[in-house]
């Protein structure tokens, strides 16, 4: 097992946390609550010796605020759903209303007790699945947020195959949602999916190892938590205030269900068959029979009072069951027959099991307790498709276990708030087939061009590492890893709700510190993987038989490192009239082992870079100062994460019918671990690499034409293609791993986001346009450090081998931070809310964006460029998420005969792609016109042409039975019109096909099936 470190910063951080939480005994988690206010008139006079209450319909519990001198009041902290807010004058009076709020919504609620007049507590009751709301919904329009809620009637009835509650966050503008057949990612702000946060009650769920953004949704087909307990949740597309943190893009915050007064539950089960999912274009094209997929999902949830109005319980537990069959294919159809016993077909399961639960007690008027916890296991074989043959498979295993405790406590003039919660999460990849050496068969590239002038560099020029591609795999995988996250997080957040100074003020302060350890081995390259000529070129062996080289990596000892982190932050939102309100607010962030601060450089490395300093006539270029790189265990922590934060809003006519917004703020992000981690790992990664021939000749494996570097070989002997013969080779060549160098003073991602709007509300529609921006700058890649000169020779400068360090590979690779990103966006919005009297609702979302960036193309952590020295050197192009148009509408009618119908139509002008052999490409880089390419648009009605089109609908028809419980059949069409959709396209400009897709995005047209049970 595993210790958490405990360091300085942990002792300053549980100080802080301390003096936070002194002033009164705890509460909960922000991000998982909402907030109601107005003002109590007796006609035309602020009523100031009111009393008023807020209590939740479901639950019964009561919540009291204080009425101020001018009559306003403030609950915060409140769990969003239907409250009846009763309010009593000093005189007796009484007024009464019942109101349904968000979840993170600022709703605004005046009451007059002279008009003497209350709705019934049923008028305008809303039934959404089990669940009756008995208010009308509170529209929040005075906030500087560009926010969508998503309801659970959404959640619940649109359509959907795969029950990840985050799918729905494509409903809010500026983000997009992309699936394929290994994982879900969601991108936002023309970044890419590790810029955004996901809080679930208020417990970050960041991914703070790897790729993804969510911690357990990278590389996984599954949902990272059960639907069925998902209230609501809200997307906050930009100008989050101070309480948010880690993410550069978007946050995405959810609460979860709880019990109520009465036992409600559900069960489900949806099924979707084989024959009822289209074949893929692509596939179809190529002659190849279609890949079927069989899906099962089954869950059950059920919740309701221990104690009533006091104790209550909700669990959920859902399942899900995939069996596809993955294809081995070659796109070198004239290679088929070699490879005839590799192809074909082979089952890749997938099976997921997620449990919730949860408790909610109610202690007294002033305290509120809540205790969840979480499992969550999956398993997923694959790896076996494509140009992998079935032998490839591979098994990926994940597991997440979450508890999650937070206390509330209502003071006179305060609300305080505290959480203690701890997230583990983990991926593991392991082999299936270890006893199967590894076979990779290649086509080499001619090294020289050929130059009629120059006789020596006609015919083909044989370099082992100059590749063009690889034709097919087979055998045995050589990776494996195992990936884990753990952190224990105390929280305090404290809210003074009604302070009056020019105006009233809303004051809101937390702390925040967590403990967190990441845990990483990585056993790369530990089955021996052989390389073929698939061409058999005379040049080289002759054969397809003979193998090129053999490769082995060494096993490496696993990073077992401890993070503390801390987070501090205060904001104001200050009403300053009835019209205008400012929200201000500001964030420090700190980490003290963001970046191996505690990581001490080999002698090894230190001596190796002082040997290529000190060569004759040879220094490193002026972007790469070892100094800055070389570590002695103590690198410095950044410590000026400062985060300001400012909104506005200005109710035009005081209505909050129209209402003008904006604002700007700095958003720090993190890197994760998987980044950092290669500087302890790739130094001592030893691959080892024998060469072969027919004759043991030695070969080129670098250098120029003009400086050809050779490496010996050896002489094949099939008996290598056995332990016994190929061991001892092995055992007899060093091997040599790769410097990887990490910057000291780090800077994380940082983001400047804008933005200014208009809301403006027509009878029950809210509609909003928004001018959004954001700067990005901070984002780190690997970039050759030895290389011949400023501008260019990346791999011509000197080596580690040069200087006498063969245990390094040819190059070093550096930190640089100097990328950047640019982002202008428009968004629309139109929203009307459905409700039982009007059977309808309907959601629109438009998306104008223009995101740009420079530096490396990758996406991921573990980003390179190999085309560019430097950032600066590289042209400003598209970013790879850069959307030009983007319209997503939702909507839901109720139909005769208790049919429910609701849709989603997805429409995008496409992501763009690059373009080889580019005559446009800019000078002094690769022939390459980098996210040029657009894709081409097809009709989806007349005049209106797209690159991605997507209908899905569902049908739902629901019989009420006996005692309250009702059953309905449901009917998904997923895709229905089945528009092919390219994520892939010929990106030569001198094909013949330039343009022509290669790959489509997931769904085909798709059917599914379900049936669903409440009480």
């Amino acid at each position: 097992m595993r210790k958490f470190n405990t360091r300085s910063t942990a002792l300053a951080a549980a100080s802080a946390l301390a003096i936070a939480a002194g002033f009164a005994g705890a509460a909960s988690a922000q991000n998982a609550t909402t907030t109601l206010r107005g003002a109590v008139y007796d006609g035309a006079t602020a009523e100031a010796g009111a009393q008023v209450t807020a209590t939740e319909v479901a639950t019964g519990y009561v919540a009291r605020a204080r009425v101020g001198a001018d009559g306003r009041y403030v609950f915060s902290g409140l769990r969003p759903g239907t409250y009846r807010v009763q309010v009593t004058s000093a005189d007796g009076q009484t007024a009464e209303e019942t109101v349904t709020l968000a979840l993170g919504q600022v709703g605004t609620l005046n009451l007059d007790v002279a008009a003497a007049s209350t709705a019934p507590a049923t008028s305008g009751a809303t039934e959404l699945g089990d669940i009756v709301v008995t208010g009308r919904r509170v529209f929040e329009v005075r906030t500087p947020e560009v926010a969508t809620n998503v309801t659970q009637q959404q959640i619940n009835n649109l359509p959907q195959i795969s029950r990840n509650f985050l799918n729905f966050a494509a409903l809010a503008p500026g983000l997009r949602v992309r699936e394929d057949d290994t994982e879900r990612t969601i991108s936002a702000g023309g970044q890419t999916a590790q810029a955004i946060n996901v809080f679930i009650d208020g417990q970050n769920r960041k991914s703070l190892i790897n790729d993804g953004g969510v911690a357990g949704q990278d590389d996984s087909r599954g949902t990272p938590f059960p639907q069925g307990a998902v209230q609501e949740f809200r997307v906050i597309s930009q100008n989050f205030k101070a309480e948010y943190e880690q993410a550069g893009s978007a946050i995405i915050t959810a609460v979860t269900r709880s019990g109520t007064n009465e036992f409600h539950g559900d069960a489900f089960v949806f099924y979707q068959d084989p024959d009822w999912i289209a074949q893929d274009e692509i596939s179809e094209r190529r002659g190849a029979e279609k890949a079927p997929l069989k899906r099962l999902q089954y869950g059950a949830s059920l919740g309701g009072p221990i104690i009533q109005d006091r104790l209550h319980f909700f669990g959920a537990y859902e399942r899900k069951d995939e069996d596809r069959i993955s294809q081995s294919f070659l796109n070198r159809t004239e290679y088929n027959d070699f490879f005839a016993a590799d192809l074909g077909t082979t089952s890749t399961p997938y099976e997921q099991d997620i449990f919730f639960g949860k408790l909610s007690w109610q202690i007294n008027d002033r305290q509120r307790l809540e205790l969840s916890a979480e499992y969550k296991t999956e398993e997923d074989i694959r790896g076996a498709s494509g140009q992998n043959a079935p032998s490839r498979a591979a098994r990926n295993s994940g597991e997440n276990k979450a508890f999650n405790l937070r206390h509330q406590y209502q003071g006179d003039r305060f609300l305080n708030e505290f959480a203690i919660d701890y997230l583990q999460s983990s991926y593991e990849q392991s082999v299936i087939n270890g006893g199967d050496y590894g076979r990779r068969y290649v086509i080499f590239r001619d090294n020289v061009p050929n130059d009629p002038a120059i006789p020596s560099t006609l015919g083909f020029q044989y370099n082992i590492n100059n590749r063009d591609s690889t034709i097919f795999t087979a055998g045995g995988r050589a990776d494996a890893q195992f990936l884990e996250q753990k952190s224990t997080t105390i929280r305090n957040d404290l809210t003074i709700p009604d302070l009056s100074w020019m105006g009233t003020h809303t004051i809101k302060m937390g702390a925040k510190y967590s403990m967190q350890n990441y845990f990483v081995q990585k056993d790369f390259g530990r089955n021996p993987t052989f390389t073929y000529d698939i061409e058999a070129r005379p040049e080289i062996n002759g054969s397809r038989t003979i193998p090129v080289a053999v490769d082995l990596g060494v096993a490496v000892p696993p990073a077992d490192a401890d993070n503390n982190v801390i987070g501090l932050y205060i904001q104001d939102d200050w009403q300053i009239t009835d019209k205008l309100e400012l929200n201000l607010g500001i964030r420090w962030d700190y980490e003290d082992n963001a970046v191996n601060n505690d990581y001490r450089t080999p002698d090894s490395i230190r001596n190796m870079l002082a040997a290529i300093q000190n060569l004759p006539n040879y220094d490193f270029p002026s972007y790469f100062n070892p100094a800055d790189y070389i570590s002695d265990g103590n690198r410095p922590a950044f410590k000026e994460a400062f985060q300001p934060r400012f909104g506005f809003s200005y109710d035009v006519f005081g209505d909050e019918r129209t209402v003008l917004f904006g604002g700007a703020g700095r958003y720090y992000d993190r890197i994760g671990f998987n980044f950092a981690f290669d500087e302890r790992f790739k130094p001592f990664q030893y691959n080892k690499t024998i060469y072969f021939t027919v004759d043991g000749r030695p070969i080129q494996t670098g250098g120029s034409a003009a400086s050809p570097i050779f490496s010996p070989t050896v002489a094949w002997n099939p008996a290598y293609l056995t332990p016994a013969g190929l061991d001892p080779l092995l055992a007899a060549s060093p091997g040599a791993g790769e410097v990887f160098l990490v910057k000291n003073n780090f800077e994380p991602p940082r983001t400047d986001q804008f933005n200014i709007g208009v809301r403006q509300k027509f009878g029950q529609w809210q509609t909003a346009l928004t001018f959004a921006a954001g700067h990005t700058e901070g984002e780190s890649a690997w970039y050759v450090a030895n290389a011949l000169n400023e501008t260019g020779g990346r791999f011509s400068g000197p080596t580690p081998g040069s200087v006498g360090f063969t245990q390094f590979r040819n190059s070093i690779f550096f930190q640089n931070t100097d990328k950047e990103r640019d982002y202008k966006a428009i968004y629309f919005t139109a929203d009307k809310p459905y409700n039982a009297q009007d059977n309808w609702g309907f959601n629109l979302a438009y998306t104008y964006m223009d995101a740009t960036q420079n530096g490396s193309r990758d996406n991921g952590y573990a980003a390179f460029d190999f085309d560019y020295n430097v950032p600066a050197l590289s042209p400003t192009y598209r970013s790879a998420t850069d959307e030009r148009h983007r319209i997503v509408a939702s909507g839901t009618l109720g139909l005769p005969a208790d049919f429910l119908l609701s849709g989603i139509v997805t429409l995008g002008s496409g992501l763009p792609y690059n373009i080889s052999n580019c005559p446009d490409a800019p000078a002094g880089g690769p022939n390459i016109c980098w996210n040029a390419g657009e894709p081409e648009k097809r009709a989806f009605l007349p005049g209106l042409n797209f690159a991605y089109r997507q209908v899905d609908l569902r049908l739902t028809k629901g019989f009420d039975v006996f005692g309250g419980q009702r059953v309905e059949f449901i009917a998904d069409a997923i895709n229905l019109f089945n528009f092919t959709n390219y994520s892939s396209f010929e990106n030569s400009y001198t094909n013949p096909r330039f343009g022509a897709g290669t790959g489509v995005f997931m769904p085909t047209r798709s059917f599914q099936v379900g049936l669903r049970y409440s009480f």
